[in-house]
């Protein structure tokens, strides 16, 4: 979850220099972020083209390294380079000399559209039809990010799939503006994506149909052009998806808080019971280990909220971390050595043209536990005592305003726990509860109308979720993501929800073959318009077999039925959020509040009700959640 890239801009209004026919109704765009760093040279496609004498952007140098001025659209001229096969990785081809003997041999173009760096790879003999390749990642923006192809430019995996994609004759797209880990404005990427296809089509003609691939967030982008922008895309592989960004924060930014607290109980009590790691999942929800390797301790035993998600908060919530290689190439790069001093490095800030910015230039932030009952359901199965539950609410504290935060010291505070509102006396009845924060609720209206959250109210497509099932390992890309979209398109819109199919296989292992799979059983469905048998909900077993498919399989997540045998092989864990009390949906970022009466009288408590709490414990609540508890029943705020 490091940031490994950042990058984002609205537009740039020359298109990066290149203005071809079929783009030139671009519409006008806020104005480039700055800074920005360009990346050509790290691409392996040289410097980019001066646009500018008055130190607006990327500083560019002659072969004597004198500044001969500045490119702000971090454009370079297209170029074309064969690409051979060698049965490993492809390797370039030499100016001049014919390809060796091999197999394949892919015609690549490269350049510059929307600030961004695109590639488009061209097999010997192409079929009409084009995967729109989207890369995943968390990127806070003020970058360009790498090309693909060019300069060594391919994952492992990218080396094991393209190859295959290519001899059965698709084309192959991708932009650095559709990879999360350089920018996560959706806005921004779909716009990249329309650019870019277009150019596409100029080219080389109109596609078929175009089919997108991508991982983590490069499904969450499929999710969220099927939503925002119908037709960019006509089918999607959505691997190890989330239904979208914005609303992971609702229960990540829970993690560094209870982890905070279990440190805190443990620090006083070796002996606690939150000592043992695996205890830890009756309150956070996700899965936990006693066995995994716990990256703060170095020791066995850790959960998903650390070994997943420790990285995920204080690099998109704190204004104050930034990933130290932006200086580092900003140094390289000839950029004035305070360029990034003004820069604050969270998603909202990213986003600010759509969240807005207060008089010291903070965005408005969406975080929010008013009202939430951490470990409700622990308590009403009997695994937390009424005790513990007060505690763990009165401590659990919340997220500091942006303008109180400070940097982030890794060493000593792995929680950013320095950020967090705390209270020394809040472990007893008569001590202060730790107070919570009440989210902005223009950040989470904006949010939502600018198309960041997938609301589930259209997918139009056809869209196979397939994800490698990686809970054992404590993964962030947990197993209950593909059933938090389609709860939210069953949701919204029941008829949606039968173009979404979802597919489990054991491991990472093999998981090329089961996206040649997902991608044979597309190109029918787009070719016929019509769904085979084999576009449906299914899990493979370890031989890489199908173990069980059709509309029963993952019963008894989304539906009180008998749990179906892909629920039963491949089990689904939860969150906070959910532990305490909210749906596996993970869309409410702010929920409608009760009284603390009505909550002690209409069951939120069980049958036990007041009775569960002593009259003291009661004022205790009552202290904790002055405002009321959350209502799940009732809709959001």
């Amino acid at each position: 979850m490091m940031r490994a890239g950042r990058g984002r801009f609205y537009g740039a209004a020359a298109l990066a220099g290149l203005l071809f026919s079929g783009l030139a109704a671009a519409q006008q765009q806020p104005s480039p972020q700055e800074p920005f760093i360009c990346r050509t040279a790290e691409s392996g496609l040289g410097q980019p083209l001066v646009d500018n004498q008055q130190g607006i952007g990327h500083p560019v140098f002659d072969n004597n390294k004198e500044l001969i001025g500045y490119s702000q659209n971090c454009a370079i001229k297209p170029r074309t380079q064969d690409f051979y096969y060698d049965g490993k990785g492809f390797q370039p081809v030499d100016t001049g000399a014919p390809p060796p003997d091999k197999r394949l041999v892919v015609r690549v173009e490269g350049g510059v559209i929307n600030r961004f760096l695109y590639t488009i790879a061209m097999p010997p003999q192409w079929n009409g039809k084009l995967i729109y390749w989207l890369r995943g990642g968390v990127g806070i923006g003020h970058q360009q990010g790498l090309a693909m192809w060019f300069n060594g430019g391919l994952s492992p995996s990218e080396k094991e799939l393209l190859p295959r994609l290519l001899t059965l004759g698709y084309a192959v797209i991708s932009s650095s503006g559709n990879e999360t880990g350089v920018h996560y404005n959706m806005r921004l990427a779909e716009q990249t994506a329309v650019l870019t296809k277009a150019r596409f089509a100029e080219a080389y003609g109109k596609p078929r149909f175009t089919i997108g691939i991508g991982g983590s967030g490069g499904a969450v982008q499929q999710y969220m052009f099927a939503q925002n922008r119908p037709g960019l895309l006509d089918g999607g592989i959505a691997l190890q998806s989330y239904p979208d960004m914005i609303t992971q924060t609702i229960p990540i930014a829970d993690c560094p808080l209870l982890g905070q607290y279990f440190r805190d109980e443990v620090a006083r009590d070796p002996a606690s019971r939150w000592a043992r790691w695996s205890e830890q999942r009756v309150i956070e929800g996700m899965n936990a280990s006693d066995t995994v390797r716990n990256e703060i301790t170095g020791k066995p035993g850790s959960t998903e909220c650390i070994h997943g998600w420790r990285m995920a908060m204080p690099t998109v919530l704190n204004p104050r971390f930034k990933d130290p290689r932006f200086d580092k190439g900003a140094r390289a790069y000839g950029y004035p050595a305070n360029v990034f001093d003004q820069v604050k490095w969270t998603h909202w800030n990213d986003l600010a043209d759509i969240y807005g910015v207060d008089q010291q230039g903070f965005a408005p932030i969406s975080v929010d536990n008013t009202g939430v009952q951490y470990g409700l359901a622990a308590l009403l199965q009997g695994q937390l005592s009424a005790e513990e539950f007060l505690r763990l609410n009165a401590c659990v504290g919340s997220w500091k305003e942006q303008a109180e935060f400070v940097d982030w010291r890794m060493d000593d505070d792995p929680f950013d726990a320095r950020n967090m509102r705390r209270s020394a006396t809040c472990r007893t009845p008569e001590g202060t509860p730790a107070p919570r924060r009440s989210g902005s609720m223009e950040a989470m209206r904006a949010a939502v109308a600018a198309g960041q959250v997938f609301t589930g109210r259209r997918l139009g497509m056809p869209l196979i979720d397939l994800r490698p099932y990686l809970e054992p390992e404590l993964n962030m890309h947990n197993a209950r993501q593909s059933f938090s979209a389609r709860a939210r398109l069953q949701a919204a819109h029941a008829q949606d929800a039968s173009r979404q199919v979802i597919w489990f296989a054991p491991s990472e292992a093999g998981l090329a073959d089961h996206i040649l799979q997902a991608l044979a059983v597309l190109d029918d469905y787009l070719g016929s318009g019509k769904a085979p048998a084999q576009f449906a909900d299914q899990c493979f077993d370890d031989s890489g077999s199908v173990l069980a498919a059709g509309p029963t399989v993952w019963d008894g997540i989304l539906n009180q039925r008998e749990t179906g045998a892909c629920t039963r092989r491949y089990p689904i864990f939860s969150s906070p959020r959910m532990v305490a009390g909210a749906s596996i949906k993970g869309d409410e970022f702010k929920c409608a509040l009760k009284p603390l009466a009505t909550a002690l009288a209409d069951g939120t408590y069980g049958a036990e009700g007041p009775a569960r709490f002593t009259p003291e414990q009661q004022q205790w609540l009552a202290r904790i959640f002055p405002d009321g508890v959350c209502d799940f029943t009732q809709p959001p705020q």
